[in-house]
């Protein structure tokens, strides 16, 4: 008996030390035409107003783009942009102020929070900011292992659309995609996304879109 309940105070304090997904992610199922995604939605609350009232949620376009919601908020997309792959859910963007969410930069430490597909417990992967993309709003983030002697992981899916936040616990991007490019000095290990503030500035119209391009060379727009 006191074997057991040992065993039980010890897993206990593991799952106190263990990092906690923050209740800013939610996870979502979409379906829809013949599409199906998992992902991540993250809630936008105004800095030191977290918990304050629901200002609605920011997410990647490639996931709430697949219908409707089965799992998770049911909050309407209201815009979304392909291109540079941010939607923002349930409320106006042009009631957003871009400055309640930092700016992303180069050397900031960051936590990403998120689902993996099927995922109910959650997933929080620590990282650096690295650099921007050449193609904006896009930046890099080298990602790291917080369990010693374990190389670092790419994101899977349901992780986009993932929150990520800076050491004050501020939203400043979601995560677009997963990368492993060899970059000496690295883990090599990578996540691209999605400045929150960029992409309200350019629901907002005050940053011009990205255009798709082909081969480095940008796609007319014929409308």
């Amino acid at each position: 008996m006191s074997r057991f309940l040992s065993a039980i105070a010890i897993l206990s304090a593991l799952s106190a030390c263990a990092p906690s997904v923050s209740s800013r992610a939610e996870r979502v199922f979409y379906r829809g035409g013949g599409e199906a995604a998992w992902g991540t939605v993250c809630k936008l609350n105004r800095r030191g107003f977290i918990g304050l009232g629901d200002r609605g949620y920011v997410s990647v376009a490639h996931v709430t783009d697949n219908g409707t919601p089965l799992v998770g908020p049911k909050d309407a997309v209201t815009i979304s942009d392909q291109a540079s792959d941010w939607s923002f859910l349930g409320i106006n963007a042009a009631k957003l102020d871009p400055e309640d969410y930092p700016a992303i930069r180069k050397g900031m430490e960051v936590e990403i929070h998120g689902f993996p597909a099927r995922d109910r417990d959650g997933e929080v992967i620590p990282g650096v900011v690295y650099g921007d993309d050449p193609e904006p709003p896009f930046w890099w983030v080298e990602l790291r292992d917080s369990d010693d002697g374990i190389a670092a992981e790419g994101v899977i899916g349901g992780i986009s659309g993932s929150c990520v936040f800076d050491d004050d616990n501020d939203l400043i991007a979601v995560v677009h995609a997963n990368g492993f490019s060899q970059i000496e000095g690295t883990t090599n290990t990578w996540a691209k996304v999605v400045p929150v503030r960029e992409a309200i500035l350019q629901a907002q119209g005050r940053l011009p879109p990205r255009r798709p391009t082909l081969l480095g060379i940008e796609i007319p727009r014929l409308f």
